[in-house]
């Protein structure tokens, strides 16, 4: 699961909305709640500010269609 939060981490900084959709899928699957989703997204906004929080909306959306 951690690795999937760091991809998901990862996914954020670079905007790579494929990869956000393949990791935040993952993740839930391995037992990643929300709050770790919005956590990842935080620390992504840390390092890529707005953009990064705009795809945390997204992370979440993908999360709960999953």
């Amino acid at each position: 699961m951690n690795r999937e939060l760091i991809a998901i981490g990862v996914a954020l900084t670079t905007q790579c909305p494929y990869c956000l959709e393949v990791h935040t899928k993952k993740a839930k699957a391995a037992g990643a709640t929300r709050e770790q989703i919005v956590e990842a997204g935080m620390v992504a906004a840390g390092l890529r500010a707005g953009a990064a929080v705009t795809h945390t909306a997204m992370a979440l959306r993908l999360f709960d269609e999953a």
